[in-house]
């Protein structure tokens, strides 16, 4: 018998992956002292399998963290690649007949899938490992990483029809994705749990081997994100139930602030809108899907991978003209929008996953501007009261510039906006946040005061707009 060590040794692989595949059953183990003792004969042989294996790819010594997998849209075969798990690495693509289906963001447009490009695309797809319980829930697992986790699911999401079906795979999309056929909640009510010491084991199902069967059915090992969150379905509809960051808990808050706001000043197809929900006394922002079976989320990351839209350039030029190649007539209209709303609500995290497009799954060419989602950072979630108690509060904008009186001159019309509509908004701003115990009299006092301030700015900039069309 071997201890974990010594069986890792001789596998050259860690104790953690050691203990992973004993709980999946791969290596035979017994227990002793609660000490585990791995036996030799099931290491001699699994030592002699990967050698068999004949030379590994991407200088792995261990052949298992190399699988072959084909990345499908719905059943279409996209492209065929190896995947390294512990790494993330790429390597010998493979474009299928279903090329042209691909994500926008795996290669420039018009060419070939590019291996490094679909990496990043794949590394987007985990859950962040600083994400809270991430630990506990790999500790409590059969996985090494959150990348096993979103392997293991098939990659599937809620945001598009890609998955990932291992090569010679007979699986159909119509009896595994996530639309049709609905998911298991258990991960999602852990990750949300504070605290909690340890992921069950036995919320990982078991096939009659005794090794571990596919990993849990759950869109939530592909959403990607800082803060906790899970998919809940009710009635037949789709939510992302989403958490806030430390003891204040101010995102939902503000998640619900900023649909007040947008509903005073955009359309109702503009923008998410976002309620609160409340789960064992901690209260989350709740919103509906945006995508369904012929709609696909496309991040405003993956069109700038598309049309070679790196940093150095015009951000805010390059993003508009990609979008008029696309053929969306309203780009200019949509982006003033989105900027004017970021600047009233002082959102510092406008970055690149958060807003973007919608594609049709069939007719690829069938764009639209995605609605506004995403708005936690908004209404001064990182200030204190002293700071706001200062006649500015300075906070840093994106995508397009760094400071927001420059990303604000960006915009070329303003005659959409009413200042009228948001009379009274800075009330709202005091009823949303008192639901929030953990605010001062003073934090709100500070938010309603420099909200009014924005608001103030951007009429001023239609007043301004407005006199100058007239005075032609």
């Amino acid at each position: 018998m071997y201890t974990t060590k010594e069986a890792a040794r001789r596998l050259d692989v860690s104790e953690r992956r050691i203990r992973a595949l004993i709980g999946s059953g791969d290596l035979k183990a017994q227990k002793f002292g609660g000490v585990w003792m791995v036996d030799e004969e099931s290491v001699r042989a699994r030592l002699q399998r990967r050698c068999s294996a004949g030379r590994p790819k991407m200088g792995e010594k261990n052949a298992e963290n190399l699988v072959r997998c084909t990345l499908m849209s719905k059943d279409r075969p996209v492209v065929e690649f190896t995947y390294h798990r512990r790494t993330g690495q790429v390597a010998d693509l493979k474009p299928l007949d279903g090329v042209s289906f691909a994500p926008l963001g795996i290669g420039a447009r018009g060419k070939e899938p590019d291996k490094y490009d679909l990496a990043s695309w794949l590394s987007a797809r985990s859950i962040p490992d600083f994400r809270r319980n991430v630990r506990a829930l790999l500790h409590g697992s059969r996985f090494a990483s959150t990348a096993e986790l979103m392997l293991d699911s098939w990659g599937l999401s809620l945001s598009d029809p890609y998955w990932l079906a291992p090569v010679g795979c007979d699986v159909q999309w119509g009896s595994i994705n996530y639309y049709e056929n609905g998911y298991d909640q258990t991960l999602g009510d852990f990750m949300l749990d504070v605290p909690h010491a340890a992921f069950p084991r036995t919320a990982f199902p078991r096939a009659a081997s005794g090794k571990a069967a596919r990993g849990m059915r759950t869109p939530d090992v592909t959403t990607a994100g800082a803060l906790v969150k899970t998919w809940m379905r009710k009635d037949g509809v789709d939510y992302l139930v989403k958490g806030g960051a430390g003891a204040e808990n101010r995102e939902p808050y503000n998640e619900l602030l900023a649909t007040r706001l947008l509903g005073r000043i955009l359309e109702p197809d503009e923008y998410v809108p976002y309620g609160l929900v409340e789960r064992r006394g901690r209260v989350y922002s709740s919103c509906a899907a945006m995508t369904s079976l012929d709609w696909e989320l496309v991040p405003a990351a993956d069109v700038m991978t598309a049309f070679s839209i790196t940093e150095g350039r015009d951000l805010h030029r390059s993003y508009l003209r990609a979008l008029s190649d696309l053929g969306i007539s309203n780009a200019q209209s949509a982006i003033d929008k989105m900027i004017v709303a970021d600047y009233l609500m002082a959102n510092f995290d406008r970055h690149v996953y958060n807003f973007g497009l919608l594609r049709n799954t069939e007719q690829l060419d069938w764009f639209r501007i995605a609605p506004l989602f995403d708005n936690g950072c908004g209404f001064y979630s990182r200030a204190t009261a002293d700071e706001l108690r200062r006649p500015r509060y300075f906070w840093e904008s994106h995508p397009f510039r760094e400071y927001p009186s420059q990303q604000l001159a960006l915009v070329e019309d303003v005659s959409w906006f009413d200042a009228a509509r948001l009379d009274g908004f800075v009330d709202e701003v005091a009823e949303v946040l008192e639901g929030n115990s953990h605010l001062s009299d003073e934090f709100i006092e500070g938010v309603q005061r420099h909200t009014q301030r924005q608001i103030d700015a951007v009429a001023d900039l239609a007043a301004e707009r407005s006199g100058l069309f007239a005075g032609f």
